[in-house]
């Protein structure tokens, strides 16, 4: 089914492709910096237990990639420890109050968890290892973050959560506070203002989004892990919230009242988009470009999968797996592969970024129920989010709202048709080529036409054809050469509108046969020159580029 749901979409089958070769260039940069086997342990274990932030993390530059690296593996650490259901609370809390502590303690290790996560914390001395050779600076950002997520955890294990007060504080705990930390970090790097570590209600609203979509999303996942002993199940939705829907969460589950599951389904969404806003100002401090794609990617994708939980029942929905412990959701609410892929491409700066926030707004908008009980204050935030990223567009350079207004929803569209029709419109062109015209310049009877002429100079045009089509359809596959396939294309135009006056001139071919024959190779040389310059024509405006007047004559053009 995965592989059909790509070849109906062959936009995303292509940005899969592509992704995968930027993610190997992004790879091997990073692993020219010296390694030993300490962080050759810390990025396969990031690259096993980090899934997405493992490409974001490999993009950032060297001065801050390996300081990522361990804060993130040290917080799953610390997250390792409070996920383990089997562990008491004495114990836990013991774990959790002390972890910040074993930071330098190069022979730490222990043993809990389950899989890839196991193996981080029984083999934690090389995180450690890693943790002492960044620089001071780091070193005290990871420390002070560590210990007051463990504190903030360590409350947790005593209480729970009822109130959205309580709801936002733990986010902010487990979340809130990387963000935070993560701020501290860009700022200490030098890589960003200062103002940046300074800005703390942002960072922690940028938190704040990412954990509760994954809490909206984990739903079935966290309620069905229970703890063998106690018997407490993983319950981080409110009761504030649900409490106005149901007196037993456990009444959601697999399908059952699931209008009533749904609404308070809405209800929780709407709680989250209180915090895009602030997202939008963070990102739009932000000017290293390699941090700025670390902010805004898993941003754009929390904003989609939020979109596509909203009056979904699947998100109460799918088949629990419990192995050696561990609780897991088989058929959970996802972004497709390809889909993620194609946002991973598409957030280049923070006008795409604005492009999809809104995308994913209007998405919701669309589907709200007047009849949904929180469907005006839905209806609210929606309209909040509309005004805020207004507002983010009319605060971007000059040179970027030339094209603003109507001709650029214009533009964007007629891009976005041509980047999903030009593969398979190629494909085809490739396809026909071969089975008709090569063996009409080979006088082959079968599919031999009275009226085409078989000349040298149809031979040449079939031969070229062929050479055209093989290496666009490559090119754009496989993201290789991509910039010799413009003037190629511009080539392409030109002997196509030779083509058509030999034949017209010859009389071999009628009006209606020309059309037929020329139009779609104009169309796939059209498209193919859209696809190109959307993809080249903003590699100058992320936002730690100048912009520079052929720059931005370039990206209009």
């Amino acid at each position: 089914m995965g592989v059909l749901s790509l070849l109906l979409r062959p936009s995303e089958f292509t940005a899969l492709i592509k992704l995968k070769r930027k993610i190997s260039k992004w790879k091997k940069r990073a692993s020219q910096q010296k390694r030993d086997a300490d962080w050759l342990f810390c990025y396969d274990m990031l690259d096993k237990v980090s899934r997405s932030f493992a490409i974001v993390i490999q993009q950032l530059g060297d001065e801050l990639r390996n300081a990522v690296c361990i804060f993130y593996l040290v917080l799953r650490g610390l997250d390792t420890i409070e996920d383990d259901m089997a562990i008491d609370k004495e114990t836990k809390t013991k774990l959790l109050s002390t972890f910040y502590q074993k930071l330098t303690d190069e022979k730490y290790c222990l043993s809990c968890g389950y899989k890839d996560e196991k193996i981080l914390v029984e083999n934690f001395f090389h995180v450690t290892r890693g943790y002492n050779t960044l620089k001071p600076q780091y070193q005290e950002i990871i420390c002070d973050i560590t210990k007051k997520m463990a504190e903030g955890m360590e409350k947790f294990t005593k209480m729970k959560v009822v109130t959205t007060k309580d709801y936002d504080l733990y986010c902010h705990y487990v979340a809130g506070l990387v963000g935070i930390g993560l701020s501290g970090l860009f700022a200490a790097s030098g890589l960003e203002d200062p103002m940046v570590g300074e800005n703390l209600e942002t960072a922690n609203h940028m938190g704040l989004f990412l954990q509760k979509t994954n809490i909206i999303r984990d739903f079935l996942e966290d309620h069905e892990d229970v703890n063998p002993e106690t018997g407490d199940r993983r319950v981080f939705w409110p009761k504030d919230i649900w409490g106005k829907y149901t007196d037993d969460l456990a009444n959601f589950t697999f399908g059952k009242n699931e209008t009533l599951a749904v609404a308070c389904l809405n209800d929780m969404v709407t709680n989250a988009l209180q915090h895009l806003p602030y997202c939008v100002e963070y990102l739009s401090t932000i000017s290293d470009e390699s941090n700025f794609l670390f902010c805004a990617i898993p941003q754009v994708m929390a904003a989609h999968t939020l979109s596509l939980c909203y009056a979904n029942p699947d998100v109460f929905k799918g088949e629990i797996r419990k192995e050696l412990g561990e609780c897991r959701n088989t058929k959970p609410v996802k972004l497709r592969k390809g889909l993620s892929a194609k946002l991973m491409l598409d957030t280049v700066d923070m006008a795409s970024v604005l492009d999809i926030f809104e995308d994913t707004i209007e998405s919701i908008a669309d589907r709200i129920a007047p009849t949904d009980p929180s469907a005006k204050s839905t209806m609210a935030m929606v309209q909040m989010c509309r005004d805020v990223i207004a507002r983010g567009r009319g605060s971007l350079p000059s040179t970027l709202k030339i094209c603003e207004g109507w001709k650029a929803e214009v533009v964007r569209s007629v891009r976005s048709i041509a980047d999903t029709v030009v593969i398979p419109l190629i494909a085809i062109l490739l396809i026909i080529t071969g089975i008709f015209d090569v063996p009409q310049v080979m006088n082959l009877e079968l599919t031999a036409s009275a009226n085409q002429p078989n000349s040298a100079f149809y031979l040449a045009m079939t031969a070229w054809n062929l050479s055209f089509y093989s290496f666009a359809l490559f090119a754009m596959v496989w993201g290789a050469h991509q910039r010799n396939v413009k003037p190629f294309a511009l080539f392409h135009v030109m002997m196509t509108v030779v083509e058509v006056l030999v034949l017209w001139l010859a009389a071999a071919l009628g009006a209606r046969q020309l059309l037929s024959e020329t139009l779609p190779k104009l169309l796939a040389a059209s498209c193919l020159m859209s696809s190109i310059s959307k993809q080249t024509s903003m590699l100058h405006l992320t936002p730690s580029h100048a912009l520079k007047t052929s720059h931005v004559i370039k990206a209009v053009l």
